[in-house]
């Protein structure tokens, strides 16, 4: 899952490096308000929790796929057609991001 937000002047994306799953994780880490600063024209901005949102990782979605690929590639030469059921694993990795995205974003914390 990666994090991100947008910057008011320039509308570009901002990453945030967090290793953050739900909202009140990330409040926690960075506190209610915290700046974050636009890579692209380098203006700080002061960002509430609720303004950042979560995307799935397509890295992590990829490692998924090609995992799956190896293992009904090998399973496949010692069980058979068996072997094919490894390929939920690409599934399974989707799921998971899908799940941890819509419940960060699903989540909000109440402004003071």
């Amino acid at each position: 899952m990666k994090l991100h937000t947008n910057c008011k002047s320039c509308k570009e994306d901002i990453k945030i490096t967090s290793s953050a799953e739900t909202r009140p994780d990330l409040q926690m880490e960075k506190g209610s308000e915290f700046k974050v600063n636009c890579t692209n024209c380098g203006k700080f901005d002061k960002k509430h929790v609720n303004d950042i949102s979560a995307s799935p990782n397509k890295t992590m979605l990829l490692t998924g796929i090609i995992l799956g690929i190896f293992a009904t590639i090998v399973l496949w030469f010692f069980y058979g057609a068996i072997g094919a059921a490894s390929l939920t694993i690409p599934f399974l990795f989707w799921q998971q991001q899908v799940k941890a995205t819509h419940a960060f974003n699903s989540y909000m914390i109440r402004r003071k």
